[in-house]
């Protein structure tokens, strides 16, 4: 755009990508036989970089980022979505990737002088380079790791690593002793009892958008929960929630609004079970014990973060209301188009969509019983898992022990809110340990018990997941790469 390259060379480019057989073209500055005049310190960073880039992408070329290029067509077509920078990096990507994949690229040196003016930010823009150059060579040299299946692979592995440590610590010799008297058919009833959890979360998400006004089978409600929940077991910090929003607009053309809100009404009602149940069951078990600082510290956290959160809905929902009133319409119509008008409208919309569910007395009461029914569901499954030890020695039909169960599958819930790692893998299992152990459950048992209850948990979800995509001609990568933009531009 600002001609720093004589345009003597244009024919040249032209030719190559036209006639000469090449794929892409790209003047440089770099080549020893290149005329190129610039300021010390940008020719000594794209030296550098373009060595990194030599270096760690395996690139035969000098210059990536000569603004003087040409491609053909189809084989840019090609590429294009392979493409991950929209900033600096985009050419250097390009041209790695078509070195990559066999396409001919043709290099040549040319007569260029700097143009004085840059919208580079020299700091800024480097170590943002830099770190492309890691992203880019991560996923030439290691493809498998960024597929969904490597992603189950690496969450699976890190899973591995946090729970062998902590059963070297509690006794691997004794969590392996445990594991051998359990009872199998106790352990498939478990799963059982699990898989019947799950077209009762599709049930509440129906009862939530149902109340929005939107009405969808309980089968696809069911597998679009199965394959977000198992996105969350492979990617940490509920990034996995984005994939039904996807799945909902793919599939439904449901509104980003709607399916943000209808989300966080769930979550908030889950949040809401737990910790009454968390509640409820330290209270049952006040008699033998008394709660550690960090058990009290997760269910009040907790219980104020639904306080503010319903403190915030109610302050909010009531402003909209008395802004309505006021003639808010009007002002709308004046300011439509501007984009802070846009934003106030997608905020208004999800305030009105989870006042809804979340405020309207019977809409919440519903959604609170099935929300507790869910989770009792969850709470039988660990029941079970730890019946399953006929010699552990525990009553399971005392008050004490399934006010335990309780409140050591509540505060394991609690404490996944915290993105510690992917699917919370290891924090989930300590927290049921420490509190079963509080419990005079033995550590390595309890250890032992967590362990396995979330191995059944996580391999219906997972199973489930597969089945779902299956059934709705997706594929895992699809589901694991989507982000709100992804989401806003469908």
């Amino acid at each position: 755009m600002d001609l720093a390259t004589d345009m003597s060379y244009l024919e040249k480019l032209i030719r190559a990508v036209s006639t000469e057989g090449y794929d892409f073209a790209t003047g440089s500055r770099i080549m020893p036989e290149s005329d190129a005049k610039r300021p010390f310190k940008r020719e000594f960073a794209s030296r550098g970089y373009n060595s990194l880039v030599r270096l760690f992408l395996h690139s035969k070329l000098y210059d990536h980022q000569c603004g003087f290029k040409a491609f053909r067509r189809d084989a840019l077509f090609e590429l294009l979505d392979e493409i991950d920078n929209q900033h600096w990096f985009w050419d250097t990507e390009l041209l790695v990737r078509a070195q990559y994949r066999g396409y001919r690229v043709l290099e040549f040196p040319v007569y260029w002088r700097h143009g004085g003016s840059s919208k580079v930010n020299f700091v800024k823009d480097i170590l943002g380079m830099g770190s492309e150059v890691f992203r880019l060579w991560w996923e030439l040299f290691f493809p498998g790791l960024f597929s969904g299946k490597g992603k189950l692979f690496l969450a699976a592995s890190l899973a591995l690593l946090i729970l062998a440590l902590v059963a070297t610590f509690l006794g691997a010799s004794d969590v392996l002793d445990n594991i051998k008297q359990v009872s199998l058919s106790t352990l498939v009833l478990a799963s059982l009892v699990y898989c019947i959890s799950w077209p009762l979360r599709g049930i509440r998400f129906q009862q939530i958008l149902n109340r929005l006004g939107n009405h969808y089978g309980l089968g696809f409600l069911t597998g679009s929960i199965f394959i977000s929940q198992s996105a969350n077991v492979i990617l940490p910090a509920r990034i996995g929630d984005l994939s039904r929003m996807y799945i909902l607009k793919k599939s439904k053309d449901l509104a980003f609004t709607t399916s943000l809100s209808s989300l966080t009404v769930e979550r908030v009602f889950d949040i809401i079970a737990i910790t009454s149940i968390a509640a409820l069951a330290s209270s049952g078990v006040a008699s033998r014990f008394e709660l550690a600082a960090w058990m009290e510290s997760l269910i009040r956290f907790s219980g104020f973060a639904i306080l503010i959160f319903f403190v915030g809905l109610f302050s909010l929902s009531f402003r909209e209301g008395r802004i309505a009133k006021r003639g808010g319409k009007k002002v709308s119509a004046i300011s439509s188009g501007e984009p802070l008008h846009k934003i106030k409208e997608f905020i208004s919309a999800f305030i009105h969509q989870m006042s809804i569910v979340a405020v309207r007395p019977g809409a919440f009461l519903a959604v609170v019983a099935s929300s507790l029914f869910i989770w009792g569901m969850d709470i039988f499954t660990c029941y079970l898992v730890l019946k399953a030890f006929p010699t552990a020695g525990v009553d399971m039909s005392s008050g004490f022990t399934i006010s335990l169960i309780f409140l050591a599958v509540a505060l394991g819930n609690i404490a996944k809110t915290f993105p510690v790692t992917p699917g919370a893998i290891g924090t989930y299992e300590v927290a049921l340990t420490a509190v079963f152990g509080l419990g005079g459950i033995r550590p390595e048992l309890g250890f032992t018990v967590a362990v396995l209850d979330h191995i059944i948990k996580n391999s219906v979800t997972l199973l489930g997941g597969g089945i779902a995509l299956s059934g709705l001609g997706l594929r895992w990568r699809e589901v694991l790469s989507t982000s709100p933009d992804t989401l806003k531009g469908m």
